[in-house]
């Protein structure tokens, strides 16, 4: 938890990729909500610390999209539902990474993020990974408005995640004793994340979300 917080504190994005699979091999208890739940305090003091760079009608812009894509995929999960599923995903996601490295340049604009916003949250509710379509349109952006915006909207999603485990029984008081476990993990990782942070410049920090998003996409296609 203090490496995935560290590197998602400083970067924007990464905990769920490192932490979910280890966190299963240890105790497949800790995840999906406890993780969330602890992912929600690393997202929201991420923020805090980077909100001068927020854009907030755009981050509303990401979150109204979020909440559209959410809805649609928990709607077409009913009907679409497979093996095949998140490998469909997995190519579309290595394909706009390919496409970035061909030199297709990705923005931050409104409308870009309520698209990536949906498109997150279609892939949050039909295959549990929100993150690489969202993060690709900040492969451009200062590291700080990265940071700062990724933070807001994830813990947002987190949250309601966490939300709507706990509105299906799938997150109680034990659930909430387990990210208490897992805090200690995010303190540390947010102790170290500026002494990263300053560090990574624009082109490290679009190599990194590159880097996640495709390992993200090749993970969709491989399990």
């Amino acid at each position: 938890m203090a490496i995935g917080s560290a590197i998602q504190a400083s970067v924007g994005i990464g905990l769920a990729l490192f932490v979910v699979p280890l966190l299963a091999l240890v105790d497949q208890s800790f995840i999906p909500g406890p993780m969330l739940l602890a992912g929600v305090l690393l997202a929201l003091m991420t923020a805090y610390r980077e909100r001068a760079a927020i854009d907030v009608p755009a981050l509303g812009s990401s979150l109204a999209g979020l909440a559209i894509g959410t809805v649609a995929g928990a709607f077409a999960l009913r009907f679409a539902s497979g093996p095949h599923l998140g490998k469909t995903f997995g190519a579309l996601v290595l394909l706009a990474v390919l496409l970035s490295v061909a030199g297709c340049r990705f923005t931050a604009t409104r409308r870009s993020l309520m698209i990536a916003g949906g498109a997150a949250g279609v892939m949050g509710a039909m295959a549990g990974i929100h993150g690489p379509p969202i993060s690709l349109v900040f492969q451009n952006a200062e590291p700080r408005v990265a940071r700062g915006m990724l933070s807001a909207f994830f813990s947002m999603a987190y949250l309601a995640a966490v939300a709507a485990l706990a509105a299906f029984g799938l997150f109680g008081m034990p659930q909430l004793v387990r990210a208490g476990i897992l805090v200690p993990g995010v303190v540390i990782g947010l102790v170290i994340a500026p002494h990263i942070a300053q560090h990574i410049d624009g082109p490290r920090l679009r190599l990194i979300i590159l880097g996640i998003a495709a390992t993200s996409a090749l993970v969709l296609l491989v399990r």
